[in-house]
């Protein structure tokens, strides 16, 4: 999974952060000979980080997140192949796929050696007191479209690879939308260690802390998050294959240790 938002590398919506380990499954079932019907979950990771950013500014932001994803999703499969029959020749089927996800996430922000819950510390003024904000859901609903590419190895068994982008109904899968609350207006109301992740300029600067006045800019809030899944599957047809469940892979590419690590 790639996650593409305000800490994503370039302020473009093509710009894409890290790529992390994702896996699931899923059941289907064959309404039509070209429509298949589908349930799946998936585990997954976002992640993003102001240190690969192309411009000084963001760098000097210096914000950074990780945050688990789950996904439970309902999505349909259409057969592009009953319009370009062409493609059977090859044992190749192509697909357009779309659908709706119920997804969980929880950003969280590497601080003094631990992960920190980026959510519970309002780091955008939520927990402040007469700040007319609300903290925001750690749940969400996503929405995706993508193409799938499908190659047959034998009558019950395919392989298939799937890019599917995701635009989620929220804006705050990385902590970051709106705007900064003063540091010292932070640090009085309580929230010492929010004021300190909401506004980590000064660690780039090593400086310290930088004193921005309530208001300023700190993401776009007029853009929602989104995130892509580059994934392979094997699928295996039961019966007489129109139920299909569908087993999404790790990328092996990663390097050993990163996967252990993930895992």
């Amino acid at each position: 999974m790639y996650y593409q938002g305000d800490l994503a590398p370039k302020p473009l919506d093509l710009s894409f952060g890290p790529g992390n380990l994702c896996w699931g499954i899923s059941g289907g079932y064959g309404i039509a000979d070209w429509a298949t019907i589908h349930t799946r979950f998936m585990i997954g990771r976002l992640s993003g980080d102001d240190a690969f950013a192309d411009d000084i500014s963001r760098k000097e932001r210096n914000l950074s997140f990780a945050s688990p994803l789950y996904e439970y999703g309902l999505y349909t499969d259409l057969l592009v192949n009953q319009l370009w029959k062409g493609l059977n020749k090859y044992k190749i089927n192509l697909y357009i796929t779309a659908g709706l996800n119920y997804i969980q996430f929880d950003p969280h922000a590497y601080y003094k050696g631990a992960w920190v819950q980026l959510q519970p510390l309002g780091t955008e003024g939520q927990t402040i007191p007469g700040s007319g904000k609300k903290p925001y859901s750690l749940s969400s609903i996503s929405r995706f479209y993508g193409l799938i590419v499908e190659f047959d190895l034998s009558k019950r068994l395919s392989f298939g690879m799937e890019v599917s982008p995701r635009k989620a109904n929220t804006d705050y899968l990385d902590d970051v939308s709106g705007t900064y609350v003063n540091y010292n207006e932070m640090v009085a109301a309580g929230n010492p260690l929010g004021a300190a992740l909401a506004n980590r300029t000064g660690e780039y600067l090593n400086t310290g802390p930088v004193l921005l006045p309530t208001g300023t800019g700190r993401g776009r809030p007029d853009k929602q998050d989104w995130y892509t899944h580059f994934g392979l599957y094997f699928k295996y047809r039961l019966g007489k294959g129109k139920f299909v469940p569908v087993f999404n892979l790790p990328d092996d590419s990663m390097p050993k240790e990163e996967l252990e690590q993930k895992q």
